[in-house]
C-alpha cells in the first residue's frame, strides 16, 4: 500500500501564480502540481509515488521545457526536488485521447499504476476535454478492483482569477495571482455514498455504508464537529446492530433496533448538510422512507421486518421471524411472559392441537400446563385459519432449514411466493 500522486500534465502555457488550499498557500509556482505535493508535504502527508501522465505534446511544451517561461525548467526538472523525498518520480506516456481507442489506452496505463490498497491522490487542473470524467472513472473502477481508496481529487482553479490566462502575467501582479484549489474530494464521496446506501436498501448490506460512516466520523473529528461525529456514531451502530440482528433473527431486538434506527436517521440530516454536500439529503431519506413505518408496535414491527427479509432475499430469515412473530403477537394478546420458553411452546401447541384435532389426553406437558392459555387460543373464531397458517409456515420452514434433504422439496420461486402469501395472510390478523 501506497500513497501516489497522479496528475495529467498539458501543453498550455501556465502563468507564475501563488496557490492556496485550505490554510496554505505556496508562492511563484508555475506548476499546480508542485504546489500540491508541497501542500501535502507541508500538511504532514507521506508521499510515496509521483506519477506524471504526459502526452507527446505535453512532454515537449512542459515536461523537458517550460512553454511559459523558456528560461526555467519543465516539470521534469521541478520535480527533482523531490528525489530523496519521494520514493518514485515516473513519466507515463500516453495517447491524446482523440479516438476510444486511445482513451481505453490510456485507462489502462493509469489503472496499471494502482496496486493494491493504494491510496490515491489526483491532480486534474490540466486534464484535456474527456481526462477528468476517465480519471474519475477509473478511480471508481480500481476502488473496486484494487480496493484502493481515492484520497482527493483536486483542481487548480487559475481561472478564478478573471483575466485570461495568457494574459496574467501582463495583467496581474504576482502578489495579486492568488489562485484557489479547489477540492473536489467531497464529489467523491458522493458517489462512494450514493453506492454505500444503495447497497443498503437493495441488498439489505450495511458493509459499505458503515465503512463510509467511520470514515465519516474521522473527518467530523479533523474539523472539530465531535458531536455531529457522535451522532453519526450512533447512526453507524444502529444500522449495523439493525441489519445484523435481522441476519441471524434475533427477535428480541429487532423491533426496538427498527425504531432506534428511524430515530437516528433524522439526526443524519443535519450532518449531511454541514459536512459533505446537500445531494446527500435525498439518499439518506431513502433510508428514512424504508424505517417510516416501524412504530411502538412490536408485532406490527414483526412484520415491517419480515418485509426487509423478503425484499433482500432473507427467504429463511423472514420465515423464522414471522413463525415466531406470530407466537410474540399471541403472548403480547394473552398478557402473559413471552420470553417464557415453555409458554412459547404452549401456544405452538395450541396450534398443533387444533389442526389435528387431538384429544386433552394427547396433550403435552406444556400444553396440560398453561391449559388457560391454550383454551383461549382453541376459542378463538379464527382458530382453524391460524392453524393452517402456523402449519403452513412450519412445512415451508422445515424445508428450508433441511437444505431440501426431503421428498418433494421446494424450488426458490416457492419459497419467494409462500412467504409473500404468509405475510399477507399475518399482516390481516395483526391488524
Amino acid at each position: 500500500m501506497a500513497t501516489k500522486f497522479f496528475s495529467f500534465l498539458g501543453t498550455g502555457k501556465y502563468a507564475e501564480c501563488n496557490y492556496l488550499l485550505d490554510d496554505v498557500k505556496i508562492d511563484a509556482i508555475c506548476y499546480v502540481q508542485e504546489a500540491l505535493i508541497d501542500i501535502f508535504l507541508k500538511k504532514g502527508i507521506k508521499i510515496d509515488g509521483i506519477y506524471i501522465f504526459k502526452t507527446k505534446e505535453a512532454t515537449t511544451a512542459n515536461w523537458l521545457s517550460n512553454a511559459s517561461h523558456p528560461d526555467k525548467s519543465g516539470l521534469s526538472g521541478v520535480l527533482k526536488k523531490y528525489e530523496g523525498i519521494v520514493d518514485t518520480i515516473e513519466a507515463v506516456d500516453i495517447p491524446s485521447g482523440e479516438v476510444e481507442e486511445e482513451l481505453w489506452d490510456i485507462f489502462d496505463k493509469v489503472l496499471g499504476k494502482i496496486d493494491y490498497k493504494d491510496e490515491i491522490i489526483f491532480d486534474i487542473t490540466h486534464s484535456f476535454r474527456s481526462l477528468p470524467v476517465l480519471a474519475l472513472i477509473i478511480l471508481n473502477y480500481a476502488k473496486f478492483v484494487k480496493k484502493c481508496e481515492i484520497k482527493g481529487m483536486y483542481y487548480g482553479a487559475v481561472e478564478a482569477l478573471g483575466v485570461p490566462s495568457n494574459e496574467i502575467e501582463k495583467r496581474l501582479k504576482l502578489e495579486n495571482r492568488n489562485a484557489p484549489i479547489f477540492n473536489l474530494t467531497p464529489f467523491i464521496n458522493l458517489l462512494d455514498w450514493t453506492v454505500g446506501i444503495d447497497r443498503f436498501i437493495e441488498d439489505g448490506d450495511s458493509r459499505y455504508i458503515n465503512k463510509l460512516i467511520e470514515r465519516g466520523k474521522d473527518q467530523l473529528l479533523k474539523k472539530g464537529m465531535r458531536d455531529d461525529k457522535d451522532i453519526l456514531e450512533k447512526v453507524g451502530k444502529s444500522i449495523q446492530n439493525y441489519t445484523n440482528n435481522v441476519a441471524v433473527c434475533r427477535g428480541k431486538s429487532i423491533s426496538n433496533d427498527g425504531i432506534e434506527l428511524k430515530e437516528k436517521i433524522d439526526f443524519a440530516f443535519n450532518i449531511s448538510e454541514k459536512s459533505y454536500i446537500k445531494p446527500m439529503t435525498p439518499l439518506i431519506e431513502n433510508i428514512k422512507n424504508h424505517f417510516d413505518n416501524f412504530t411502538d408496535d412490536e408485532d406490527k414491527n414483526m412484520i415491517q421486518v419480515v418485509k426487509w427479509c423478503r425484499d433482500h432475499n432473507m427467504i429463511q430469515q423472514g420465515l423464522t421471524i414471522l413463525e415466531e412473530g406470530i407466537t410474540t403477537y399471541f403472548c403480547n394478546r394473552l398478557g402473559v411472559d413471552k420470553y417464557n420458553r415453555k409458554i412459547r411452546e404452549a401456544i405452538g401447541q395450541a396450534f398443533y392441537i387444533k389442526w389435528n384435532n387431538l384429544p386433552k389426553e394427547k396433550w403435552k406437558d406444556e400444553a396440560k400446563i398453561y391449559e388457560d392459555i391454550v383454551n383461549k387460543i382453541l376459542e378463538r373464531e379464527d382458530s382453524d385459519k391460524l392453524a393452517k397458517i402456523i402449519y403452513n409456515i412450519q412445512g415451508v420452514r422445515n424445508d428450508i432449514n433441511h437444505a431440501g434433504w426431503r421428498n418433494n422439496s421446494m424450488p426458490y420461486d416457492t419459497f419467494v411466493k409462500e412467504l409473500n402469501n404468509f405475510i399477507n395472510d399475518v399482516e390481516k390478523i395483526i391488524e
